[in-house]
């Protein structure tokens, strides 16, 4: 079954919760003391039982030293899959808008000049019969159409990298993915938003390159 970034990311949150929960309960413990009133023998002697109940409450809880170890992990697992994650939470998406002026093969296209890598989706090279099948449907569906493409801020040699859709809607990755003829790169989609698609669609039957694994 595969696992995603972002499941990661929640039981990071989780377990940093409750490590933060459980310290602030033996905080709790050691600070608040049972409030009595030294002249008062009555008073003295209603709070010794609640004061005995705190003592063994104390023992049974974990020492600060003993909570460490899960809380850190708890903050570690949670800054790297928040880390992992960054690209597509939205936090540098810029916005491309323009015609696409040339399409290199199924997964990459140009918008304007500037040359683009497909996220989420993973396409064969061209000269192989499923990558020139793909380059083809993509220039029909894309060539010198109005796009609009949501950049995520990362780069893979001269390409940027993001998502692009037609005017009325369309994204051009689903599409292909739609048709069978390109596949969902689980790496690169870590929010799943191919993942229904790709299992309503036929089989990808091309190459599925090892960088598109999930790596959680």
């Amino acid at each position: 079954m595969e696992q995603v970034n972002l499941v990661v990311l929640i039981f990071g949150l989780v377990l940093f919760m409750f490590g933060c929960a459980a310290f602030g309960r033996w905080l709790g413990r050691r600070l608040i003391r049972p409030r009595s009133d030294p002249s008062s023998t009555v008073v003295q002697m209603q709070s010794w039982r609640p004061k005995q109940k705190m003592k063994a409450a104390r023992r049974r809880l974990p020492s600060p030293q003993a909570m460490l170890p899960g809380l850190l992990i708890g903050f570690a697992v949670l800054l790297l899959a928040f880390f992992q994650l960054v690209p597509y939470l939205g936090l540098n998406d810029t916005t491309l808008t323009g015609r696409v002026t040339h399409v290199r093969d199924g997964d990459t296209i140009e918008v304007n000049g500037q040359v683009i890598r497909l996220n989420g989706l993973t396409c064969d090279e061209r000269g192989t019969p499923l990558g020139n099948q793909a380059t083809m449907a993509m220039q029909v569906l894309a060539s010198g159409e109005a796009v609009t493409c949501t950049l995520n801020g990362e780069q893979t040699y001269d390409r940027e990298v993001g998502r692009c859709s037609l005017a009325d809607g369309r994204d051009l990755g689903a599409e292909l993915i739609r048709q069978g003829i390109c596949g969902r790169c689980a790496r690169y989609d870590p929010l799943r938003t191919y993942a229904a698609l790709q299992q309503e669609a036929e089989r990808f039957s091309g190459a599925y390159p090892g960088y598109c694994r999930s790596t959680w």
